[in-house]
């Protein structure tokens, strides 16, 4: 059997990013560190492994985490609250009962990429980190014990356990000697996300990992390159032409150039700060934390209006040209694109939970007509305004936004251009739950008399948050309830960029739907 021990909430640093949920929830790359630790367990230990995780007695566990256990395959106990570790997985223990298996147990905010195949054994890892507990000590190394314990005689733990009263640590230093058998065995690729600094070099190095050559975090410097070429290019234009009073919304830029293979890339400072996607999806917080949010991102929009230069009215012109291309023709664009690739009428009227809609072509019209006739609210543009884009730093009170788009609909560079498409991007993040179909957090619902219908299993709490959003207005003259139409547009132009994942694909597609009844309504 394999226990994850995750019984007690993350401490108060990351409650300031998430509220109060278990380590083992803590996101990484917009998925929960427990998805990441069941693939390597398997992968470790076969498919077949009985895995139970353990969680707080009062955690109240959303549609969206149930459904991700069962995906899992993988038993959870609801643990006492004020009760050590010790006496946490003794509880489990005692509940889920054990028939002289081999017992491995796991720290709920530990990740390994492989496991020591030792049946009785302790892993170490290489820190420079001040834990103060669990040292070995060898000659020229400092190594800790590293979350993860393997014991073959269960009972033994459980009579080590009994005998120090719960005290977890002595009671692994018992069954050790006790237990001739038990081998410590070095690991590497040690992920610690129990602290808050350790947990932002976690997510650093993993963030580098996955990213192969196209993205690096090293020693406080974040380097970026990659295709197309012309997107790197663009938003090293964006940073370096930006005005003083709104590098405080961003990351430093260190430098900007070329590789040696003549590949453009750029160098930020790295910050320390979630995005807000992972906030929104993995996290719990209140809609007064949300409202905080949303007032920084006014802040920022409000600061970015005031530094366009009102008198150039060649450079207005040439915006409200993009606005129409970006609108209007990238959206039948990309529509035809769909159609061609999946064999589709555009003419062809479509259904949503059972309600008969105009046709795709017909939707995209009544939404680019309503966008046009929206003012056009000129400034320093973002381009990408969406949640993946905007870093939230708790101990300042700030956000920082990353990864501007600096182009215009010609790839032209350009800092410039009109904040409904940012806001639209923003409300594709509130109302669509862009982030939440990019996590793979929904269900869709398909059949001949229905049609499609698309499933998000929100809370109460993230419904008000949405409410408190509709209800504020961040632009001169444009309501969060104008802003529905082009977000429509966003998420049908979004449609082909998703061939590889047609269940996400199909998703776009029908959420631009949902919006579309919503806002009819």
């Amino acid at each position: 059997m394999i226990l994850i021990n995750s019984a007690d909430y993350v401490n108060i640093e990351f409650r300031n990013e998430f509220g109060a949920i278990p380590p083992c929830f803590l996101p990484i790359g917009n998925r929960k560190l427990l998805t990441y630790q069941v693939a390597a367990l398997r992968e470790s230990f076969g498919p077949n492994q009985r895995i139970v995780v353990s969680l707080p007695k009062d955690y109240i566990l959303s549609i969206d985490e149930k459904f991700l256990l069962e995906r899992l395959n993988i038993q959870f106990v609801l643990v006492p609250e004020g009760i050590s570790l010790g006496m946490a997985v003794l509880y489990v223990l005692n509940t889920v009962g054990f028939d002289g298996e081999v017992l491995r147990l796991l720290h709920g905010d530990t990740l390994l990429n492989t496991f020591p195949q030792e049946k009785d054994c302790i892993a170490l890892a290489k820190t420079e980190d001040e834990y103060g507990w669990e040292f070995e000590h060898q000659t020229d190394k400092k190594l800790v014990w590293c979350g993860y314990f393997s014991f073959t005689s269960t009972q033994r733990f459980i009579r080590a356990l009994a005998t120090t009263q719960g005290d977890f640590s002595k009671s692994v230093q018992l069954y050790a000697s006790e237990e001739a058998t038990l081998q410590y065995r070095e690991v590497d690729n040690w992920y610690d996300l129990g602290h808050i600094n350790t947990y932002f070099r976690s997510r650093s190095a993993i963030t580098t990992q996955r990213a192969f050559n196209s993205l690096k975090i090293e020693n406080g410097v974040v380097w970026k390159s990659g295709t197309p070429s012309r997107k790197i290019e663009a938003e090293a234009h964006w940073f370096e032409n930006l005005p003083a009073v709104l590098k405080r919304f961003t990351p430093q830029l260190i430098q900007a150039g070329k590789t040696e293979q003549g590949n453009p890339f750029y160098e930020t400072e790295y910050l320390p700060f979630l995005p807000l996607n992972e906030i929104f999806v993995h996290g719990k917080n209140s809609v007064g934390f949300w409202e905080n949010i949303l007032n920084l991102i006014a802040l920022y929009m409000s600061e970015s209006r005031k530094c366009f230069p009102a008198e150039n009215t060649e450079l207005a012109q040439k915006i409200h040209e993009d606005s129409i291309a970006l609108y209007a023709d990238k959206t039948y664009a990309r529509l035809e694109s769909y159609a061609k690739h999946q064999g589709i009428d555009l003419d062809r009227p479509v259904r949503y939970d059972g309600q008969q809609l105009p046709s795709l072509r017909e939707i995209a019209k009544i939404c680019i007509d309503k966008t046009l006739e929206l003012p056009e609210v000129l400034t320093i543009s973002h381009g990408d305004l969406c949640f993946s884009n905007i870093m939230f730093d708790s101990r300042s009170n700030s956000i920082k936004v990353i990864d501007p788009r600096g182009l215009n609909i010609k790839q032209e560079l350009t800092i410039y251009g009109n904040q409904t498409y940012d806001l639209a991007k923003l409300c594709h993040s509130f109302i669509g739950l862009y982030d939440f179909i990019i996590a793979d957090s929904f269900t869709l619902e398909k059949s001949e008399e229905l049609g499609v219908k698309l499933h998000f299993n929100l809370d109460s709490r993230l419904k008000d948050v949405q409410q408190m959003f509709m209800a504020k207005q961040l632009l001169p003259n444009v309501t969060n309830q104008d802003i529905i139409a082009p977000t429509i547009l966003l998420f049908l132009s979004m449609i082909p960029l998703h061939f590889d994942k047609p269940k996400r694909q199909e998703a776009m597609l029908a959420n631009a739907l949902r919006l579309y009844i919503n806002w009819l309504k």
